[in-house]
């Protein structure tokens, strides 16, 4: 396992590491255990109906690691996956990314989300030299809007009925942070 970042939050070492194959089955796990929670926020969720349909969103993202287009972590707890974490849409030309994120909800409110964005922030800014960080949030994910303003993240606009989900076009809320406002902001 190739450990990308690590922290302690309490007495729970937290890893960001590259996914692999043998966490497609607790992966699979968690996603079926939080399907009603993370299906009103993450579209993706109809399409991973199967530990198989897991293992390929993982071979797709190593192979997509690997090409640097897409920079997908795992996060562990212990030794367990709990959730992910990503920098996609990556643009090597104008220096920007967009984040995403999902975790278990027995993890939620404990900061580890918080810090693991604070990790791919350095990762992105630090050492991959991007400008810009995007953050597209459903208007009424309150969790989500959260994490990224706990960080720094402005909020730039509204897209108004951007995505069809769960029958009902919604908003999506688009926050960002440049390297320059990271700095101060974590100087």
């Amino acid at each position: 396992m190739f450990v990308l970042s690590s922290f302690q939050i309490g007495q729970q070492m937290i890893k960001l590491v590259f996914p692999e194959e043998k966490q497609a089955e607790e992966l699979f796990e968690i996603i079926e255990t939080d399907r009603k929670a993370l299906s009103e926020w993450m579209p993706w969720t109809k399409n991973v109906k199967s530990k198989k349909d897991e293992i390929e969103f993982i071979n797709y993202a190593r192979e997509k690691n690997a090409k640097y287009q897409l920079l997908e972590l795992a996060i562990i707890a212990g030794n367990q996956p709990i959730g992910m974490i990503d920098l996609h849409s990556i643009d090597r030309d104008d220096r920007r990314a967009e984040v995403g994120y999902w975790m278990f909800s027995k993890y939620q409110g404990k900061g580890i989300m918080t810090e693991s964005l604070k990790r791919l922030l350095s990762i992105a800014f630090d050492e991959l030299d991007l400008n810009k960080i995007i953050v597209m949030a459903d208007s009424k994910n309150e969790k989500s809007r959260a994490i990224s303003q706990r960080l720094g993240f402005r909020q730039e606009g509204t897209l108004k009925e951007e995505i069809f989900m769960n029958k009902q076009f919604r908003d999506l809320d688009v926050f960002a942070i440049t390297t320059s406002e990271y700095k101060i902001k974590n100087s």
